[in-house]
């Protein structure tokens, strides 16, 4: 949110919130179109804990989300433990078919081609698995891939809202 990295920050506890003011081009516009408007977007990003002990929260925040991201830590294998509840959470409360990416963080800790492979290879199945479209591996330290992630979320957070003002 900030595009500043703090290594003293330390887990999250419960929830934490941030507003997101930045803009988007309209995702909307004809493919073809010349001059794409830009349009303002002041985004509430909610950051949920992943211990278990505050999971009895994530239902409630949920229920009027456009966008959902599960995130876990590339580097240790044991955080990919609860993205099946995480993910059956997000089915069960948030609105149907709002859109839900997954993300690998801590790419930057990654040390060997290798492994590299191996991690986008591993959440490359983690997605299919869950019938999850898009998938990304960031870092948050080094800011890789982050606006990419952001900006698609965006994105498919405006058309999912612009769908349901229409059907209203």
């Amino acid at each position: 949110i900030t595009s500043n990295f703090d290594s003293a920050t330390k887990m999250t506890i419960g929830v934490d919130f941030h507003l997101l003011n930045t803009s988007i081009f309209d995702p909307m516009a004809a493919e073809d179109a010349d001059d794409v408007e830009q349009l303002s977007i002041a985004a509430q990003i909610w950051d949920f804990a992943g211990e278990e002990r505050f999971r009895f929260m994530l239902p409630r925040y949920c229920k009027g989300a456009v966008g959902g991201i599960i995130c876990y830590d590339l580097t240790r294998f044991s955080t990919t433990k609860y993205i099946r509840e995480w993910y059956n959470i997000w089915i069960d409360n948030a609105p149907k078919d709002a859109p839900l990416v997954l993300a690998g963080t801590k790419v930057d800790l990654i040390q060997t081609e290798e492994q590299l492979k191996m991690a986008r290879d591993n959440i490359q199945a983690l997605a299919k698995d869950l019938n999850i479209n898009q998938f990304y591996v960031i870092s948050s330290k080094t800011g890789k891939d982050v606006h990419i992630l952001t900006n698609d979320v965006l994105n498919m957070g405006y058309i999912f809202n612009a769908k349901l003002v229409d059907a209203k």
